[in-house]
């Protein structure tokens, strides 16, 4: 059989008998060589104490802590912090005015997908509470 060369410690499988003329007709109860073979595996208990680590042969890394230390940004300046700060507040301004929970849930999906929802973080929790607690009123009123 092709499966005896797969076969490990761990699995065991047993080998048919030569064919006979009892093998060769239909299956039945009393003709159990004609049944395929079954496979018994059993869970191995001992453990390996050696500990296998790969090796690797990496260069050394360039990015050594007095070289990112070194590295500068134009983005880090004054003008740069205060358009930060200004184009948040346009963004908790435009949460604040939108009306239509359609107009809320797609600006909060906006936010989500640019990766800047973090910055938002209360103001959307306030809008999805305020839309949960409008949608629960309306369920139970109908119910």
């Amino acid at each position: 059989m092709a499966f005896t060369h797969f076969a490990s410690s761990f699995c065991t499988l047993p080998t048919l008998a030569s064919p006979t003329r009892a093998s060769v007709g239909p299956v039945s109860s009393k003709n159990y060589r004609s049944l395929p073979p079954k496979v018994r595996c059993m869970v191995a208990t001992e453990a390996s104490d050696q500990i296998v680590r790969r090796w690797a042969n990496y260069q050394s890394s360039t990015w050594e802590y007095d070289f990112v230390q070194s590295l500068t940004s134009k983005y880090k300046g004054e003008p740069y912090t205060a358009r930060n700060r200004k184009l948040k507040a346009e963004i908790r301004m435009r949460l604040a005015n939108a009306t239509k929970p359609l107009d809320q849930l797609e600006l909060i999906d906006t936010l989500q997908r640019l990766g800047l929802s973090y910055h938002f973080v209360d103001e959307i929790e306030s809008i999805l509470k305020s839309l949960f607690d409008e949608n629960h009123i309306q369920n139970t009123k109908t119910a």
